[in-house]
């Protein structure tokens, strides 16, 4: 794939924020985990949604989202070129960072590949997924996520994970396959989304006030 931008301030320079693209960024000082989207919204469609979902109310969390009638392909920078300053500050004061992606995987295989730099993390949700019924790869070499540069990896620890779920899985999570902007928006959801996002905010530990 080819990209139009290889940083945010370029992007920024050429799309209007709130037609073309939207951020969210929400910071938990109770918490030192992080729940990720960098290519929410029609970009990678349902990435953003399960952020949001797993983040809630337990994790700091970030979704830039696009929000094209088309082509929000466009607005995909990398996960290594990927420096939008308030996602580099949520990340960066955490300790663990969940990243969350989709790609294409095989037609009709509903399945989680997983990468990044923190393999303790990416055996803990990998049990976690597959006691829930759910298919987890190890991520090929092109989304292995296992640069440091990458925005998974640029935690405390410098040591994130990244969720790479098929295009099958990610359709499974939406009533009829539909991952339309309108759908999404809805509110609407399949028992499948709610079952994934209780596996991995089953590792997560409870955050405790802070004093």
């Amino acid at each position: 794939m080819g990209h139009l931008y290889d940083s945010y301030a370029e992007l920024a320079a050429a799309e209007e924020e709130g037609v073309a693209y939207t951020r969210t960024a929400i910071q938990l000082p109770t918490t030192s985990w992080a729940s990720i989207a960098i290519h929410g919204g029609g970009i990678e469609a349902g990435s953003g949604e399960l952020a949001l979902a797993v983040g809630d109310g337990l994790m700091s969390t970030y979704v830039f989202a696009g929000i094209k009638a088309s082509h929000n392909s466009d607005l995909h920078i990398t996960s290594t070129a990927f420096d939008e300053p308030q996602c580099r500050a949520l990340v960066g004061a955490a300790d663990r960072t969940l990243s969350f992606h989709g790609y294409a995987g095989v037609a009709g295989e509903e399945e989680t590949a997983l990468g990044g730099l923190d393999s303790e993390l990416a055996g803990s949700i990998s049990a976690a997924l597959t006691g829930q019924g759910f298919t987890v790869i190890s991520a090929s070499h092109e989304v292995a996520g296992a640069k440091p540069a990458n925005i998974c990896n640029r935690n405390r620890r410098g040591a994130g994970l990244q969720l790479e779920l098929s295009h099958a899985l990610r359709t499974s999570f939406f009533p009829n396959g539909e991952v339309s902007q309108a759908m999404r928006d809805s509110g609407q959801r399949t028992q499948r989304f709610y079952d994934y996002v209780e596996a991995v905010r089953s590792v997560v530990a409870i955050p405790q006030p802070v004093s």
